[in-house]
């Protein structure tokens, strides 16, 4: 005793599976959305930490600079061991590369070559940036550089130069010069 025709059942068994099908789809790329922000949200956050920590060892280079020796590193590497003076000094736990493009930094550099700030070179717009920033290329992380006295005169004022009154970090991410003009 059959009641009703199985084509009737498999058609409409088929639409539910396409409509199962169709609505996943819509919540798996809501979800890749999400997945992809809160990706950018974690590199950005890297960016300011990675950031931050080789602005902080930039100064502190400079801060422990000895009489007669330059103030600022021609490599990030030196960061990692200051041999200028005495037993070897790590300013930076080790080298990051850039997190927003996996590379190396750029390198914000002064008249002489030597490193005072990194930036990404990412143009892709941030999601949270200090003000006037509007890609990554803009967010600098660098310390004011400090002039040395002569070596004769170091000896004479006491121990390494020391910072700037407004502090060598006081120098805020993307305050307003783009690195293109200043880098390499």
């Amino acid at each position: 005793m059959r009641t009703g025709d199985p084509g009737t059942s498999r058609g409409f068994t088929y639409l539910a599976l396409l409509w199962w099908v169709a609505i996943s789809g819509v919540m798996l790329a809501a979800l890749g959305t999400q997945w992809k922000l809160e990706a950018t949200r974690q590199r950005e956050a890297e960016l300011v930490f990675r950031g931050g920590q080789i602005q902080a060892a930039l100064a502190a280079y400079q801060a422990n600079t000895p009489a007669g020796q330059p103030n600022l590193p021609l490599t990030l590497t030196e960061l990692l061991d200051d041999e200028r003076q005495g037993p070897a000094k790590r300013h930076l736990r080790r080298a990051w590369a850039d997190p927003v493009t996996s590379r190396p930094w750029g390198l914000l550099r002064t008249q002489d070559g030597r490193i005072r700030g990194v930036y990404s070179e990412s143009a892709r717009s941030p999601l949270t940036a200090p003000e006037g920033v509007q890609a990554y290329r803009e967010w600098l992380f660098d310390v004011a550089e400090i002039a040395l006295p002569p070596a004769d005169a170091a000896s004479s004022a006491g121990p390494a130069a020391q910072p700037s009154p407004s502090g060598p970090l006081s120098a805020s991410p993307g305050a307003g010069q783009g690195p293109l003009s200043t880098a390499k």
